[in-house]
């Protein structure tokens, strides 16, 4: 074994990329995981020149055969894994739910919710023998509250905190943790460029978080590496928002936020 392994599922992306290098900063040795073969690669490639290990693993998570051969491969390339992450997701186009596709459907739940199932049984199943594991799956604020426009997402999120839980209940006993992160509007390139466009569906969405900022992908990343660590062992079974208060924002608390800030003698004067 050459040290703590890690699986990352989805490591090409932008959040993928984030957490594999925070976890190679923590010490573990990436299997990077991404259905693109050349974006788990170029993942692999950026890790491997700051000097960590890290090996490429171009597979379909939501292939259940596929993902039961490709953690035995992990296991045998790199040793034991002990820590899952599953961020792997699939875009989909924006619709409501009466005009939405069976394929959109289908294909957003079988990579978000049934890809997380079969990453997290093939591995515990591994974990529970040695009494040790950490999993954490990546949620979202939509899973909490629902989200016009993507049903779809917004159900397989919801599911995959709802499999959080039950995965925490029976693996427990194992020494093995399960939790989940959800941000809400992350600042990926792509939203970060269409911010600065002046793009109104990225504005609408700050105006309904207290912060009004997007989630840096490095903090998530941060907080995926701490649920990975021993300093969280006793944190299991939860989902934690990482949202800049998205999650707790009610229409009316912008408005009633900026009238009464402008009537604060405190606040007005900042």
């Amino acid at each position: 074994m050459k040290g703590k392994v890690a699986i990352v599922t989805g490591a090409g992306g932008g959040i993928g990329a984030d957490v594999s290098s925070a976890l190679a900063e923590a010490g573990y040795v990436i299997a990077a995981n991404d259905i693109n073969a050349e974006a788990a690669q170029r993942c692999v490639a950026l890790l491997q020149g700051r000097g960590f290990e890290a090996t490429a693993y171009p597979v379909d998570i939501g292939d259940p055969v596929a993902v039961d051969a490709m953690v035995a491969q992990i296991e045998e390339d790199l040793g034991p894994v002990t820590a899952l992450v599953n961020n792997a997701g699939v875009p989909g186009p924006f619709s409501l739910l009466v005009d939405m596709d069976n394929d959109v459907w289908d294909r957003t739940l079988k990579v978000h919710l049934s890809g997380s199932f079969y990453l997290i049984r093939a591995t515990a199943r591994r974990m529970i023998v040695r009494r040790k594991g950490h999993i954490v799956n990546i949620a979202s604020v939509a899973g909490m509250r629902g989200v016009v426009g993507s049903a779809e997402y917004g159900a397989a999120k919801a599911g995959v905190m709802n499999l959080t839980m039950t995965a925490a209940k029976e693996l427990a006993p194992f020494g093995i943790t399960a939790n989940a992160v959800a941000p809400s509007m992350v600042g990926t390139t792509i939203n970060t460029e269409l911010h600065a466009k002046g793009s109104r569906f990225i504005s609408s969405a700050l105006e309904g978080t207290p912060d009004g900022s997007l989630v840096a992908p490095e903090r998530i990343a941060a907080l995926v590496a701490f649920l990975c660590s021993d300093a969280a062992e006793h944190i299991n079974g939860v989902t934690i928002p990482i949202d800049g208060g998205a999650s707790i924002e009610m229409a009316s608390d912008g408005y009633m936020r900026r009238s009464l800030v402008k009537r604060s003698a405190t606040c007005g004067e900042v």
